[in-house]
């Protein structure tokens, strides 16, 4: 028995040495972002350029869920704040898409670490979202990789794994001298994604009674507050990045179409961290604002981005 222990451990020590080494090695910044493909419509590609290889400063950063990207026109904000300010000023869409606190969290590290924002606006849903995003291993340096083991997150394990493939890949690209990461885009301007679309009336319906069932049969506190303790975790760490880096903090409430929500179910805790800018009825209820029952489309875009400036031209009045 001893004989058998003594030769499994001799036989998985090259492995363990293999994944330490991976982790030691600094992380290849180029390779994850592009390493994602199938995500967002590769979304993290342009966010790569963005941050490291376009020369435009970021001056209001957009980030959330792919609720921020069909919802925030960049381009019309940075165009209304440079004009009422009179001198130019860059918005950044950096919505990505599905909820995960964690992976906002890393991408605007990497961000700040590159430019300095002056504003930082994050959505809020009805809810906080529950789970680690998939693709956070990909992007997470390993302190961040490793110290995502936070009470509760169901994906730690399955994270670490990711992140030793990501790190092998990019081992393995640098000794053939391969390059199957090279972006094939063409880099637009701004980050959002535009939407002509209509959703009709039965998604509407379905999404309110989805909603009614889920608000009719709320869940035990105790239970909520372990299920928010991961993404609240983080959304600390986003609230302390911005303070650190003099980057004034601001959230906006996208809810869905159909939840009747007037303002998230946390906003008394968001308060305490920063301003909820609440968008008016009057642009949730306009069907026509709606691409699908949880997403804008242009016209909705359009309206709440404009909604949103005068907030923005006040906290930009307020920095000195």
């Amino acid at each position: 028995m001893k004989n058998f222990i003594k030769n499994s451990l001799l036989f998985s020590l090259p492995f363990l040495a293999g994944i330490i080494v991976l982790f030691v090695l600094p992380q290849d910044k180029y390779f994850a972002y592009h390493f994602i493909r199938g995500e967002c419509d590769n979304k993290a590609d342009w966010m790569y350029h963005r941050i490291f290889e376009d020369s435009r400063s970021v001056d209001v950063v957009f980030s959330g869920a792919s609720h921020t990207g069909s919802a925030i026109m960049d381009q019309l904000i940075s165009e209304e704040l440079s004009l009422k300010a009179g001198q130019k000023i860059e918005a950044v869409n950096y919505g990505y898409c599905r909820g995960g606190r964690d992976i906002q969290y890393v991408m605007l590290k990497d961000l700040f670490e590159q430019k300095h924002p002056r504003i930082l606006v994050i959505d809020v849903a009805e809810d906080e979202p529950k789970k680690s995003h998939p693709v956070f291993p990909y992007l997470a340096e390993c302190k961040d990789l490793f110290g995502s083991f936070v009470l509760f997150n169901q994906r730690y394990f399955t994270a670490i794994w990711k992140g030793i493939t990501v790190r092998f890949e990019s081992l393995r690209n640098k000794i053939t001298g391969g390059n199957p990461v090279t972006s094939e885009n063409q880099y637009r301007d701004f980050g959002y994604r535009p939407s002509s679309h209509l959703v009709d009336e039965a998604a509407i319906k379905e999404n309110a009674a989805t909603w009614h069932r889920r608000l009719s049969s709320p869940r035990p506190q105790i239970l909520r507050n372990i299920e928010m303790n991961y993404s609240l975790h983080y959304l600390q760490k986003i609230a302390r990045l911005a303070q650190e880096n003099q980057c004034t903090l601001l959230f906006v409430y996208l809810p869905e179409s159909g939840s009747n929500l007037k303002e998230p179910l946390l906003e008394s805790y968001y308060e305490i961290l920063a301003p909820v800018i609440i968008l008016p009825e009057s642009i949730i209820h306009e069907r026509t604002n709606w691409k699908d029952a949880t997403h804008f489309n242009d016209s909705g875009a359009r309206a709440a981005s404009r909604f949103v400036v005068p907030f923005l031209e006040d906290a930009l009045k307020q920095i000195p």
